[in-house]
């Protein structure tokens, strides 16, 4: 039961923190100008930071070399998920301006912002490492694919091949692979520099799901009546992704609390970063608000079910 209890705890104080966004707000001290500097900040400084102190402080090189299966299984179940969301898509006749952006709430899961603590107050430092490996594979390809496809939506006409190689080359999926490259070669963080990225690092949860609590507000309460698509987005989220990587688990022969891991990290609700990239783009960042503030909510209830029938 303390793992129940443990898991809706997680959950609600991620929804606490959308709460505080909203309620600036509507009491005006967050406003509209307010927008671009947070995402700036995020996207340019903190999550590049979180990226490299997550590395140097949760892998190891012993780690990366044997990791094999722990790395093979969620880059798999990243390219299945792709391929279930983008026909999933096609057959729903997404709009142009929100398809990269649903593909993107249906492949990939919120595995550092949600998932994260979620797994810190059910496995503790245990199943950090496992974290880690989803989360890694999870980083890369939304910024490989996933941030691509949202800047494609946002856009008239499709990328330049030149266009997308400008966009992959992002702050935080550099600062991943850089500081992986780093860790294999034998370089260690400095002090000064491990204590700036933690600091930097630690913004990234608070100032995320407080920006989505301004989008939610921006949106309005009465209107966060899901449609169809987010509909299929849930169904996705909390049906068809642990599903699957529950199959994959069983192909590769992943048990225990790495299977445990990977499995909630699956049933995440849609990636925080889905929401700033739609700002940063141009794309339907509300369209994603609504998809990650109401996958918020119905993570209450997926998270615990997950556990009593998983845990």
């Amino acid at each position: 039961m303390n793992s129940l209890a443990d898991s809706v705890s997680a959950v609600v104080l991620i929804l606490m923190l959308i709460a505080v966004g909203y309620i600036m707000g509507r009491t005006g001290l967050m406003k509209k100008e307010h927008k671009s500097f947070v995402i700036k900040l995020l996207v340019n400084i903190s999550v590049p930071c979180m990226c490299i102190h997550n590395v140097f402080t949760d892998f190891s090189v012993e780690l990366i070399k044997s990791a094999g299966a722990l790395l093979l299984t969620p880059m798999l179940f990243n390219i299945a998920m792709i391929l279930i969301a983008f026909a999933a898509a096609k057959a729903m006749k997404i709009s142009h301006r929100r398809f990269g952006g649903f593909v993107v709430m249906c492949a990939m899961s919120n595995s550092l912002f949600v998932g994260y603590p979620v797994c810190t107050e059910l496995f503790g430092a245990e199943g950090t490492p496992y974290v880690m490996c989803f989360y890694m594979m999870n980083t890369f390809f939304f910024w490989a694919i996933g941030s691509t496809m949202i800047y494609m939506s946002a856009g008239e006409s499709r990328l330049s091949v030149k266009e997308i190689g400008k966009k992959l080359a992002s702050p935080p999926l550099i600062s991943l692979l850089a500081a992986v490259t780093l860790l294999l070669m034998g370089f260690k963080l400095p002090s000064l520099l491990e204590s700036f990225t933690k600091y930097m690092g630690n913004t990234v949860t608070p100032l995320a799901l407080i920006y989505i609590g301004f989008l939610i507000y921006e949106t309005g309460l009465k209107n966060l009546k899901p449609d169809a698509g987010i509909w299929v987005v849930s169904g996705m989220r909390f049906i068809i992704s642990p599903l699957i990587m529950l199959l994959m688990c069983r192909i590769f022969n992943i048990g225990g609390m790495a299977q445990s891991v990977f499995m909630i990290e699956a049933a995440m609700p849609v990636m925080t970063q889905s929401v700033v990239v739609s700002a940063y783009a141009g794309a339907d960042e509300k369209y994603n608000a609504l998809g990650m503030g109401f996958t918020s909510i119905l993570c209450l209830i997926a998270v615990p079910v997950l556990m009593l029938i998983f845990g």
